[in-house]
């Protein structure tokens, strides 16, 4: 039973009440309207069309459970069979080696020099062991090899010079090719092209690979030039033999070329086209599916085959029903005209992008079915956001309606919707024990780990091949573990935009080293005390009638907050002289009073959440200050009590009734001397329940059975600060 259930707001509060309500109904009614219009024509435009369920949930390689059949005529692209033909005619492609000219006159001069000091020291009749001692000195690489010793005894070395030179022009001309370590591998295996410049013209030639020259085959090309130009056996190995020394690569790959001619070969393939006629069945139920029904599938639903109005209509109702269930299930759980507008609109955007990110996904990605949809939509962000920035109950009914729309924007992929609940739900469980946002670094692990076992048992179910399986796994473990990371990168920011009381900025404004209250220790040292008693009180209370014990604690911290503006009138920061003794009670009452509006404008500079905020404003309501107003009413008898009222609003919340209750409470129990149990829980009992016949807990939801445990955890504390002390003796300076 509430204990204000007997009262009645009058009858204009009423009408203001109701007016109120309507327009934030009709605000929010055209808020769902826009979404839902947003929502059905995503399901519209991006998929959410008969081809979701009917071209949809086929697999190569599996038996099909349903006939699928054309409903137009059809001719599409063969992508496997183009790609085969496109890759056969890059076969043919010979790689393409470019003769360097400059290379082959480097070489030729370098014979050409050879040839000259030779034949000038045999000129000059030196000698052969003078003649080899020079060669070696100016010609070091000649100098290991034979070919000096067998010039110098050949009797004619200038025809064995004449004969090496023609076969170096022979191999030259025909290329000697440097062959790269990698890259030719994508060309003709068979076949080169070899391009140089003959005479003017540029010549391209394409030959056999074996018949190219490369470094390997320079001994044995020399040769067969050499044995072409009908010379004595003698003649012919001298004259390979001094060509081969001095021959070297004079032909390079060029890979640009090559590139290119790949392009324009497959620039050049005529695509395969397949056609499927209207009524043809494209798949066939009970056989397996092979790849070229699963491309025949493909082109169906790139072409918008399938367009069913049916399946538009029945996800339109779905859909309204969806909208209607979760806005009257939501309602229920907190999301009434008190919520925040700003908090209403954060809803039904996250909830209205989550169903357009799904449809987008869908529509991209017609094939990510069977969990892996689920894995790239961010369902535990979502949950996880709205479980710290409201609570859990109203975080699991939003998990459930976006899982819902899940499972309709993918034409009723069953594992992907278990797949975002699981995630959604999991989120939500693991980040309720939560105290420091680092935590929910460590709840993203837990839930990567959760849902690797779900993917992949739900994947195993499908009978889905072991690599499937755990491709599923992984990505829902990898999106779990984003999901609360980004969690705890967003959460900040959305804290600040919608000034929420969360859990971990509650935390962050509980704790003492503030500023402010560290202001309000060095600047009215008894009001901190005050408030710290308070705050045990309130915390402990609330604690015991399941309110929220940390917002009670914040708000008693703050809810004085004001009186740091001119501490010296209040009674727990002075020392025996009291300022209210020069000023008349009116005045006096005027600087009281104004420590709520001090608070309110100190809280809105802290930017302190709307619910602290209420608690600063509502901790005195609209009681009377009765010392004042006592002393007014000995100066003139029709003083009127609203003269000497705080101006309210009444606590409209468990918590902030608590606060008041402890204040009050806290405030005149300084008065007791050494009470006895009995005296102090009546002492309570009757400061509460005069704040209850004032009407100050009208709007706090407040309970009879919850105003007893209060009390009962008030008398509880209170008694231990009231304990008695031993007094100790002081000794004598003797006994020291």
């Amino acid at each position: 039973m509430n204990p204000n259930d007997n009262i009645r707001p009058s009858l204009p509060r009423l009408r203001s009440l109701l007016r109120d309500t309507r327009q934030e109904d009709r605000f929010r009614l055209a808020v769902l309207a826009g979404a839902f219009t947003l929502t059905l024509a995503a399901f519209v435009l991006l998929g959410g069309t008969s081809r979701s369920s009917k071209l949809a949930g086929f697999e190569a390689g599996k038996v099909a459970e349903r006939d699928v059949i054309a409903e137009l005529d059809l001719v599409y692209v063969d992508a496997v069979a183009t790609a085969l033909r496109i890759e056969a005619e890059k076969r043919l492609v010979p790689a393409v080696f470019v003769v360097d000219d400059a290379t082959s006159k480097a070489i030729v001069d370098e014979f050409e020099l050879f040839r000259q000091a030779f034949l000038g020291y045999v000129a000059q009749n030196t000698g052969k062991e003078i003649l080899l001692r020079k060669l070696a000195v100016d010609f070091p690489r000649l100098a290991q090899t034979e070919v000096p010793q067998r010039l110098a005894d050949y009797p004619i070395p200038g025809n064995a010079f004449a004969q090496a030179a023609a076969v170096i022009k022979q191999v030259l001309g025909s290329g000697i090719a440097a062959m790269p370590a990698e890259g030719l591998e994508r060309y003709n295996p068979e076949i080169v092209e070899l391009r140089r410049w003959s005479s003017g013209p540029l010549m391209s030639e394409q030959l056999p690979i074996e018949k190219l020259i490369s470094s390997r085959g320079i001994d044995a090309a020399a040769l067969a030039a050499a044995r072409k130009l009908g010379l004595t056996p003698n003649l012919t190995g001298l004259a390979a033999d001094l060509a081969a020394v001095f021959l070297r690569e004079n032909a390079y790959f060029d890979a640009a070329l090559s590139a290119r001619r790949l392009e324009s070969a497959a620039a050049a393939v005529e695509p395969v086209m397949r056609r499927i006629g209207r009524g043809d069945r494209v798949v066939r139920r009970g056989f397996i599916v092979t790849s070229e029904d699963m491309e025949k599938l493909s082109a169906l639903k790139k072409t918008g085959a399938g367009f069913d109005i049916v399946y538009l209509f029945g996800g339109a109702l779905l859909l309204c029903a969806l909208f209607a269930g979760s806005y009257l299930l939501l309602k229920r759980e907190g999301m009434g005209p008190g919520f925040a507008r700003s908090s209403f609109l954060l809803v039904v955007t996250l909830a209205c992008g989550y169903f357009i990110l799904a449809a987008l996904v869908n529509a991209l990605y017609p094939e990510s079915r069977n969990g892996m949809m689920a894995g790239f939509l961010p369902t535990a962000l979502l949950s996880i956001l709205i479980a710290i920035l409201f609570y859990e109950r109203f975080a699991i009914i939003l998990t459930v309606s976006l899982s819902f729309g899940l499972l309709i924007a993918s034409g009723l992929d069953g594992v992907s919707f278990a797949l975002a609940l699981s995630s959604g739900l999991g989120g939500v469980l693991l980040v309720r024990k939560a105290e420091k946002r680092i935590d929910l670094v460590r709840a993203g692990s837990q839930l990567a780990l959760l849902l690797f076992v779900i993917g992949f048992a739900l994947s195993a179910m499908t009978r889905a091949l072991w690599p499937e399986a755990l491709g599923v796994a992984l990505l829902s473990a990898l999106n779990g573990f984003f999901c609360a990371v980004l969690a705890l990168g967003f959460l900040p920011v959305i804290e600040q935009a919608l000034n929420a009381p969360t859990l971990f900025r509650l935390q962050e404004l509980s704790d003492l080293n503030a500023p402010a209250l560290k202001r309000l220790l060095s600047v009215a040292p008894g009001t901190y005390s005050h408030s710290i008693t308070v705050a045990h009180l309130a915390e402990s209370a609330c604690r015991e009638i399941n309110a929220d014990a940390l917002l009670a604690r914040v708000g008693a911290y703050y809810h004085d907050i004001g009186k740091t503006e001119q501490p010296e009138y209040f009674i727990e920061n002075q020392s025996g002289y009291n300022k209210h003794d020069e000023i008349n009670p009116r005045l006096s009452a005027t600087v009281l009073r104004s420590h709520v509006k001090f608070g309110l404008e100190r809280a809105e500079a802290l930017r302190l959440p709307e619910s602290v905020k209420a608690i600063i404003a509502e901790h005195h309501g609209s009681s009377v200050m009765g010392y004042f107003y006592a002393q007014a009413l000995k100066d003139a008898a029709d003083t009127k009590a609203e003269e000497y009222s705080y101006p309210g609003p009444e606590p409209s919340s468990k918590e902030a009734a608590v606060v008041m209750l402890a204040d009050c409470v806290e405030a005149a129990s300084r008065t007791l001397k050494r009470p006895s149990m009995s005296k102090l829980e009546q002492f309570v009992r009757d400061m509460v329940m005069d704040k209850f016949e004032q009407r100050q807990l009208v709007k706090s939801a407040l309970s009879f059975h919850d105003l007893e445990l209060i009390i009962n955890t008030f008398v509880r504390i209170l008694a231990g600060h009231f304990h008695s002390r031993i007094e100790y003796p002081k000794l004598r300076e003797g006994q020291r």
